[in-house]
């Protein structure tokens, strides 16, 4: 029987690679578990706050991600009346691109290695080790784009400045894009690597129940979140050194 290509390790998830042995955490993980403590504290508040909304969302972002898939794909488009607030405006950025590499998995013939025996397709980057699922790779005038979706009740913000008299709701917009470009940057070093695609450049697609929004990064912008990115797997590999040493004494403490 074949072993996943999913699953997790003490709750944290984790994905097999092309290599026996070589398991890696996810991109979602090494970011959840490199989160600073006020980052996790805001988190938590607001799922003691609204209760089920973690599942909510997640509900959410599965149905315009399928809607997405299914259009690039040129199959029906059908998504539940809640969720269509999310979906307008989506298909104007998917029909600004020539053609699509990968949409959920990759669509050349020669990528297939990346699709694991159920179904469930991904990249890594054994250099990093880490592993991350790309939501989309296209190409627009010859240039690679990497994009990502996201859904979310209010819109994501590139600035934000405390003499603002919204600057609360601008910095949780401001950490969710930064996030994201975390999450796209980790993507294209494993792109590149598995690959050997050069992206080009990021994009971030937004959509809210009052507007859609795009944010692009290339350039120096990408190249400082593929740092960023960098620096929080270090941390990680800190953090689970930590944890393993902890183990070992506890052990000998028992023993």
């Amino acid at each position: 029987m074949d072993e996943p290509t999913r699953f997790e390790i003490n709750g944290a998830r984790h994905y097999r690679t092309d290599k026996p042995g070589k398991i890696y955490p996810s991109v979602t993980t090494v970011l959840g578990k490199t989160a600073s403590e006020h980052s996790k504290k805001i988190l938590t508040n607001w799922q003691k706050k609204n209760p089920g909304g973690m599942e909510k969302a997640a509900a959410r972002g599965t149905a315009i991600h399928k809607a997405c898939e299914n259009y690039i794909r040129g199959l029906p488009v059908d998504v539940p009346a809640d969720y269509l607030p999310f979906w307008r405006g989506i298909s104007q950025h998917l029909d600004k691109y020539d053609y699509f590499l990968w949409s959920e998995k990759p669509l050349k013939p020669e990528w297939d290695f990346c699709v694991g025996s159920d179904g469930i397709a991904r990249v890594w980057s054994h250099k990093h080790e880490f592993v991350g699922c790309p939501d989309l790779v296209a190409v627009r005038n010859g240039i690679v784009v990497l994009a990502d979706f996201k859904t979310s009740n209010q819109p994501y913000c590139r600035y934000y400045g405390k003499d603002n008299p919204v600057w609360k709701a601008n910095f949780t917009g401001w950490s969710k894009l930064s996030k994201c470009g975390m999450q796209l940057a980790a993507y294209s070093l494993a792109v590149e690597e598995t690959l050997g695609l050069k992206v080009d450049c990021a994009q971030i697609i937004v959509s809210t129940p009052e507007i859609d929004q795009s944010f692009l990064f290339h350039g120096d912008e990408l190249s400082r979140f593929q740092t960023k990115w960098l620096q929080r797997v270090r941390r990680y590999k800190e953090l689970k050194e930590l944890e393993h040493q902890a183990e070992i004494e506890q052990q000998a403490n028992e023993s």
